[in-house]
């Protein structure tokens, strides 16, 4: 029998689109914590794949919103980032709860089931909940 000590690498990489591609860099860069690590346009510009990867492990991918083919059709995502840290989670949301772009959906609070959490709706409507809460 094999014990498994340690979690596997996360291989699931939710996808969001952005209509302004540099703005939600900024939205995950400067907001969130992330960090890009590719971003590839085409000649006119178009983002063709992108990922930001999260210091605690994992990623998004993300693209150009209306570019050609079932991706750029994404309409609005819902996506959970999940922080080692509660610290981490004050941080991020010390960044975005003042920006203007960003509607608050949930304020910073803590929930019944252990999770230090906040909501915010980014400029192109996709949803993020940053927590503590690693799932059941």
């Amino acid at each position: 029998m094999t014990s498994q000590t340690t979690t596997p690498a996360p291989t699931v990489w939710p996808s969001v689109g952005f209509t302004d591609v540099d703005a939600g860099i900024r939205f995950l860069t400067e907001g969130l914590g992330f960090t890009v690590t590719a971003c590839h346009r085409d000649e006119d510009g178009t983002v063709v794949h992108a990922e930001a990867r999260w210091p605690d492990g994992g990623g998004v991918m993300f693209g150009s919103r209306g570019k050609p083919g079932d991706w750029g059709a994404l309409g609005p995502q819902g996506v959970y980032v999940v922080a080692a840290e509660p610290a981490t989670v004050d941080a991020a949301w010390e960044r975005v709860r003042g920006t203007a772009e960003v509607e608050v959906l949930q304020e910073l609070h803590d929930t019944d089931y252990g999770s230090h959490e906040f909501g915010v709706r980014d400029p192109d409507g996709n949803l993020w909940t940053m927590g503590t809460y690693r799932g059941a």
